[in-house]
């Protein structure tokens, strides 16, 4: 679905209510129907990490044994000048390499998991790492808006705190406190910022930006109870693994027993089966609230349960 059909789109329905019962509905049955494309796919992105981790590794390796192979050498601060610098350039190439396979993870999933999109393995591989750079345009100009109202709010809590440290700091909360409801209402309008990009094809960044905000206009009040909602589901799927972990580190007083220990490997264990599930839901948790948003709800919810 391209961005004028969607425009079309929400020009025929209008501004309509969103259904929260609907979007974890639409979220559990994409969950079920297409659970093990998305575990594949998440084991595809897994593995490429590894890989490259394991990749990182080696060439560590390496570039520390030639060190260790220049003896001497390591006396001269030109020398070590240029092996810090090509450590710098690795890691910034690596980390870059890394945030670009979790963008293009996040978009290949949803696309997956999108009752809008047919299930098709390859295309959302494809559309996951076409979307990864739009993303970066994405993340560039929120840090941008970012620094500039966050800058100017420090500069008026400066400029009001003046001569008192004690006045700054306590300014400084009240904003910070006055702050929140606004950054859970621009949350709550970029919320569907993944699939706009990944299953719209958005890929101009100022477009997506201006796309998620026309689709969640007027629906911002839903879209908070549908998130507090999953938060809530988040902390009951994962409440309990913690609570084994932590509980049987924090019980008990001195050296933990044998009884102990294995409360809290068995925690760790099933943490991680949990934890995988879990991002697989939040997947089709967005999509489902993305088709919600954009008007795709309707008639998805009743072909996910033809």
């Amino acid at each position: 679905m391209h961005l004028s059909e969607c425009g079309k789109g929400m020009t025929a329905r209008g501004y309509f209510m969103i259904d929260i019962g609907r979007v974890f509905s639409t979220s559990w049955a994409m969950l079920r129907q297409r659970f093990w494309l998305l575990v594949g796919m998440w084991a595809v992105f897994f593995a490429i990490q590894m890989a490259g981790s394991l990749v990182l590794g080696v060439v560590m390796a390496a570039m520390g044994a030639a060190a260790g192979g220049l003896g001497g050498g390591l006396d001269d601060p030109s020398a070590m000048a240029g092996m810090g610098v090509g450590l710098i350039i690795l890691f910034v190439l690596f980390y870059g390499a890394y945030l670009v396979l979790i963008l293009a993870q996040q978009a290949a999933m949803v696309t997956l998991a999108s009752p809008l999109e047919e299930p098709s393995f390859g295309g959302a591989l494809s559309r996951g790492f076409k979307s990864a750079l739009p993303f970066f345009g994405i993340a560039l100009v929120l840090i941008l808006a970012y620094v500039v109202i966050g800058g100017a709010v420090g500069l008026l809590i400066a400029a009001a705190g003046m001569g008192s440290p004690d006045a700054a700091v306590g300014i400084g909360a009240v904003v910070l406190l006055l702050f929140m409801p606004v950054l859970i209402y621009l949350g709550c309008r970029f919320s569907v910022l993944v699939p706009v990009v990944a299953v719209d094809q958005v890929f101009n960044p100022i477009g997506a930006i201006r796309r998620s905000w026309a689709v969640t206009q007027g629906k911002v009040w839903r879209i908070f109870l549908c998130t507090l909602v999953f938060m809530l589901l988040s902390i009951a799927v994962l409440g309990l693994p913690f609570a084994l972990i932590f509980g049987s580190i924090f019980t008990g007083g001195g050296e933990p027993g044998a009884g102990a220990i294995g409360t809290m490997l068995f925690g760790l264990l099933l943490f991680i089966p949990l934890m995988i599930v879990y991002t697989i839901f939040a997947t089709t948790y967005v999509a489902a609230l993305h088709s919600e948003v954009t008007g795709g709800g309707s008639e998805a919810f009743e072909e996910v349960f033809a």
